[in-house]
C-alpha cells in the first residue's frame, strides 16, 4: 500500500540551470539607475533598465544580499519552439515597460514582443509585482501569451546572493530546511538544488545560518493545487559564482491563455524552520484551507485500529460481510472501537477499482448495510477503504472509457503501471498480479462514479473512508485535461476530496476521512495519516496531525511500544491484514495492546494528541540511558502538562533517574504500567521498564 512516486522524466528533464550572461550587462547598484522599494525592515532595489533584482537588505539581521551585478536577475520562461524544446527567454534581457509604484509596491511590466536568446521575437507580457506586507516581501508573476507557442515553464523571481548570507567572517554555511533538504549547503561548487511541492509536505523551505542565527523563508501561498519547485541554482563559475532562488511553475500557458503564479513569500526572522513553519507557515495554511482538528475527527482520536482485508487481490475470501460484526466483536474485547475493511469491492482489495460495491462472493447492500448497524449497536465504528486515483486496466469500463483518464507521459503511455499480489504465490512473484493504472480525478467520468459510490456507503451508514495511494503525477501530460498539466493532478485531487467530505457528511455527519499522503492540504479533511515517514515533517508544524504504523505478527510487543513512544496510530492487522486480533496465535498481544489502550485512551491529550517535544525535555541523570531504554517527551496542547514514555527492548528490565521535565524540578508525577494502576511519586525517580514493556510518567 505504500507507493513511492518520483518526478516525471519530463519534469526533471524540464529543469536546467540558468544560462551565464555576458559579464557587464546590469547597471550599477543606487543612483538614478535604481528602483527602490523600501520600509523599515527591508530595502529592495531592482535597475531602471531591466528590472532585475540587485539587492535584498534584510535591516533588521544584516543580511545584505548583493548579487554580482553580472548575475542578477528577475523572470525566465521556456517557450519550446521546433527543433528547440529548451528555449528560453530571459527577463533580465528584456527592456521594462513601466515600472508603477504603490504605497508598499513596485509593479514592473514587461509589454511584447520579448525576444528569446536566439533573437525570436514571443508576444507576451509579464508583470512583476513586488510588495512589502507586514513582516515579508511578496512576489507575483503574471503573463499573458498572445504568441504561437506555449510557455512551458516560469522561473520567479531569482534572489541572488545566498553565497553571503551573513557577515563574511561566519564560519557555519548556509543551509537549506526542513528535512529531507538539510544536507545541502550554500557553498561553492553548489550546483542546483530543487525542492519540489507537493511531494514535500508543506509549501516552503528555510534557510538558515546557525552562526548569526538568521534565516529566510520562503513560501509559496498559493490558493491554487498545483505543482512547482523552489529552485536554488549556481550562476557564473569559479570563485565568482553566485547562487540564487526562485520558484518555477510548469504551467503550459497555451496561446491566448494567462497564468498567475503563486504568491512567493520572502521573510527574514530569528530562528529554524520550524518556528517559521509555526510562525507563518502554519497561520496562512489555516486561514486559506482550514485544518481538521482532532476534537472533530473521530479517525484521529483512535489511536489502535483493527484493519483486515475481507478478499484478497487473487480472489481469495477470508471472510463474507456478514461476519463484519464478528470481527468488530473480536476487536471490541480487547478494547478496539474501530475497524476499517478492506476487499470489500468488486475484485477484492487492489483489483477492480473503481468499482466500488460489494463484490457479490461478499454480500450485498443489504448485507453490508446490516453488518454496519449491528457494529453500531456494539459501539464499534466501520470505515471503508478506497483510492481515487487508481483503476484496474482489466474491466471494460477501462477500456471502453477510463483508459483516458490516466496520469500520461509525454509518449502517450500511462506514467504508472503495477499492482500488488498478495493472495498467491504467483501474484507475491509479479506473475498474475492485477494490474493497475494511476488516474486523474478531475476527470468528470472518473470523479462522478466515485463520488457516487461513496455516498452509497454513507447512506448506508458507514463513518467514513481510508482514502490510499494518493500520490498524483508532478504533472499530467494527457492532452484531455480540463485544467493545465501541474493542476489537474493536484487541484482535481482537492475538489475531489472536497466534495466527498461535503456531500458524505451532509448524510452521514460524522463521516471521515483518513489518508495515504505526504501532502499537507489532505490535513484540512483528516487529520489521521499513512504510514509513518510520510508526515514527520509536517507533524513538527501541525501537531494535530497523526501517522500510522501496521502492526501484522502476534508477538510484536516492541511493535507497540515503539509506535506509542512515537505517538503514532496502530493499525493492528494479523497475518497481514488476513485474521482478526482474537484469534489464538495472537490473544496474547492482543491483551497487552487492551492493557495498553487503556493508559493511551486516559492520557490520551498528553501522550497521543499532545505536541511531542525535543527528548532533552525529560532530564536524567548524568549518565546516558542504557541500551534499549528510549523516550520520547510529550506537552498536552491545553494545560502545558509535559509526559515522557519510556520503552525496553532490552531482553532485561533497565531503570533510569528521571530528574525533572525541563527546569520543573521537584514536580509529583504519575507512574502509569500496562495491567497496573497509576503510582505517585515526586521527581527525582528511579523508573524501572521491564523487559518489552513500556512505562508512562505524566506530570502530577
Amino acid at each position: 500500500m505504500r507507493t513511492i512516486r518520483a518526478l516525471s522524466a519530463l519534469t526533471l528533464l524540464a529543469i536546467s540551470a540558468w544560462p551565464t550572461p555576458a559579464t557587464g550587462a546590469a547597471p550599477a547598484g543606487g543612483g538614478p539607475d535604481v528602483e527602490v522599494l523600501e520600509n523599515e525592515l527591508y530595502r529592495l532595489e531592482f535597475d531602471s533598465a531591466h528590472g532585475r533584482l540587485l539587492r535584498f537588505l534584510d535591516k533588521a539581521g544584516g543580511v545584505d544580499l548583493r548579487p554580482p551585478e553580472a548575475l542578477a536577475g528577475n523572470f525566465r520562461l521556456i517557450v519550446p519552439v521546433p527543433d528547440e524544446p529548451r528555449n528560453f527567454v530571459e527577463g533580465r534581457d528584456q527592456p521594462l515597460s513601466q515600472v508603477r509604484r504603490g504605497q508598499d509596491s513596485l509593479v514592473l511590466v514587461w509589454n511584447g514582443p520579448l525576444t528569446d536568446a536566439g533573437g525570436r521575437r514571443h508576444d507576451l507580457d509579464v508583470t512583476m509585482t513586488v510588495s512589502l506586507e507586514q513582516e515579508a516581501a511578496v512576489f507575483r508573476l503574471a503573463l499573458v501569451n498572445r504568441g504561437e507557442h506555449r510557455v512551458q515553464e516560469a522561473w520567479y523571481p531569482r534572489i541572488g546572493g545566498l553565497l553571503n548570507f551573513g557577515p563574511s567572517d561566519a564560519s557555519a554555511p548556509l543551509t537549506l530546511q526542513p528535512p529531507p533538504h538539510t544536507g545541502k549547503r550554500f557553498s561553492r561548487p553548489f550546483g542546483e538544488y530543487l525542492v519540489p511541492y507537493p511531494t514535500q509536505n508543506m509549501g516552503f523551505v528555510n534557510l538558515q545560518n546557525p552562526a548569526t542565527g538568521r534565516s529566510m523563508y520562503l513560501g509559496a501561498h498559493d490558493p491554487e493545487a498545483r505543482f512547482r519547485c523552489f529552485c536554488f541554482q549556481e550562476v557564473g563559475t569559479g570563485p565568482d559564482s553566485d547562487v540564487c532562488a526562485g520558484l518555477i511553475h510548469y504551467p503550459f500557458v497555451a496561446p491566448d491563455e494567462t497564468f498567475v503564479g503563486a504568491p512567493l513569500v520572502v521573510r527574514f526572522h530569528a530562528g529554524d524552520w520550524v518556528s517559521a513553519g509555526r510562525t507563518i507557515y502554519r497561520p496562512w495554511f489555516i486561514r486559506q484551507f482550514g485544518l481538521m482538528k482532532p476534537a472533530d475527527d473521530w479517525i484521529r482520536r483512535e489511536s489502535f485500529y483493527q484493519m483486515i482485508m475481507i478478499m484478497l487481490p487473487e480472489g481469495n475470501v477470508n471472510y463474507i460481510c456478514r461476519q463484519i460484526p464478528d470481527l468488530a466483536r473480536d476487536g471490541l474485547k480487547y478494547g478496539i472501537r474501530s475497524l476499517q475493511i478492506a476487499g470489500w469491492q468488486c475484485g477484492g482489495h487492489d483489483n477492480g477499482y473503481p468499482y466500488y460495491e460489494p463484490d457479490p462472493r461478499l454480500g450485498t447492500w443489504g448485507d453490508l448495510r446490516e453488518a454496519v448497524r449491528q457494529c453500531h449497536e456494539m459501539g464499534v465504528k466501520v470505515y471503508f477503504f478506497v483510492n481515487i486515483h487508481v483503476q484496474n486496466v482489466d474491466t471494460v469500463w477501462y477500456r471502453r472509457e477510463l483508459k483516458d483518464y490516466d496520469f500520461e507521459m509525454v509518449s502517450g503511455h500511462p506514467a504508472w503501471l503495477a499492482g500488488w499480489g498478495m493472495g498467491t504465490l504467483a501474484s507475491r512473484m509479479g506473475l498474475t498480479t492485477p494490474l493497475m493504472t494511476f488516474a486523474d480525478p478531475s476527470f468528470p467520468g472518473l470523479a462522478e462514479p466515485q463520488l457516487a459510490y461513496f455516498r452509497r456507503l454513507a447512506e448506508i451508514g458507514a463513518d467514513g473512508i481510508h482514502i490510499d495511494k494518493n500520490f498524483p503525477s508532478a504533472i499530467n501530460l494527457n492532452p484531455r485535461v480540463v485544467m493545465s498539466p501541474d493542476r489537474s493532478p493536484w487541484e482535481g485531487t482537492i475538489r475531489l476530496i472536497e466534495r466527498i467530505a461535503r456531500e458524505c457528511r451532509a448524510i452521514h455527519p460524522d463521516f471521515r476521512i483518513s489518508s495515504e499522503t505526504n501532502w499537507d492540504r489532505f490535513l484540512s479533511f483528516g487529520a489521521a495519516t499513512w504510514w509513518a515517514g510520510n508526515m514527520s515533517v509536517a507533524r513538527r508544524v501541525f501537531p494535530e496531525l497523526a501517522e500510522t504504523v501496521g502492526l501484522y505478527q502476534p508477538y510484536d510487543y516492541i511493535g507497540v511500544n515503539d509506535a506509542v513512544r512515537q505517538g503514532w496510530v496502530v493499525m493492528v492487522s494479523p497475518f497481514h491484514f488476513n485474521r482478526s486480533m482474537d484469534c489464538e496465535p495472537w490473544r496474547g498481544l492482543a491483551g497487552y495492546i487492551r492493557d495498553v489502550k487503556r493508559i493511551r485512551d486516559e492520557l490520551a491529550d498528553d501522550v497521543f494528541l499532545g505536541e511531542m517535544l525535543e527528548p532533552g525535555e525529560a532530564v536524567f541523570g548524568e549518565e546516558p540511558l542504557p541500551a534499549g531504554l528510549e523516550h520520547a517527551v510529550y506537552r498536552n496542547l491545553d494545560n502545558g502538562r509535559r509526559a515522557c514514555v519510556l520503552t525496553n527492548r532490552a531482553a532485561a528490565p533497565l531503570s533510569a533517574t528521571l530528574k525533572a521535565f525541563g527546569d520543573r524540578r521537584g514536580r509529583a508525577v504519575r507512574i502509569w504500567r500496562p495491567g497496573g494502576d497509576p503510582v505517585r511519586a515526586d521527581l527525582p525517580a528511579t523508573i524501572t521498564v521491564e523487559s518489552e514493556r513500556l512505562v508512562f510518567v505524566v506530570e502530577d
